[in-house]
């Protein structure tokens, strides 16, 4: 008996490279950052961090041929940022099956937390800053879930407190 196909996999996670530790900088340079961190004629703006990955798709059933799964798209790397996560992985799609059930997709991967930069004269902080990330998406609710992931969690990102 024919068995369906694979699941596609993931997305591949991507990289953050960061160019320096924004929270060094004196305070009276943060307005104009994006312009003294780049040697370029027209400066690169500051990003926040890698873009998170897709989810395979699930694999197909006997009817269609028993076809695989597309696999999720890359994660976007990014560079000149303030924070350093990567970002996370895409889960697998689910593998169709013999009964004619195709595959469920993967989860995506959660969306990194963002970056918070607060210039403030108070030496207490007293606002909770939230930065945590996004929660990887969870596997498609129907058909055959065989080898199916969820996605990874995004990291949590940055809050940064300058005392001006």
């Amino acid at each position: 008996m024919p068995v369906g196909g694979g699941g596609g996999t993931g997305g591949a996670a991507a990289t953050t490279s960061a160019v320096t530790k924004i929270d060094s900088i004196d305070p009276h340079i943060v307005m104009m950052m994006r312009d003294v961190m780049d040697s370029a004629t027209t400066a690169i703006p500051l990003k926040v961090c890698a873009g998170a990955a897709g989810g395979g798709g699930g694999g197909g059933d006997t009817r269609s041929s028993g076809q695989n799964g597309t696999a999720g798209t890359a994660g976007v790397a990014v560079s000149n940022c303030i924070a350093s996560n990567n970002s996370g992985t895409g889960g697998a799609g689910g593998s169709g099956s013999a009964s004619q059930k195709g595959g469920v997709g993967g989860g995506g991967a959660g969306g990194n937390g963002g970056v918070i930069v607060l210039c403030t004269t108070t030496v207490t902080n007293p606002f909770t800053l939230t930065v945590t990330g996004g929660a990887g998406g969870a596997i498609g609710a129907t058909g055959h879930q065989t080898n199916a992931q969820a996605g990874q969690n995004g990291s949590a990102g940055t809050s940064i407190q300058i005392l001006i």
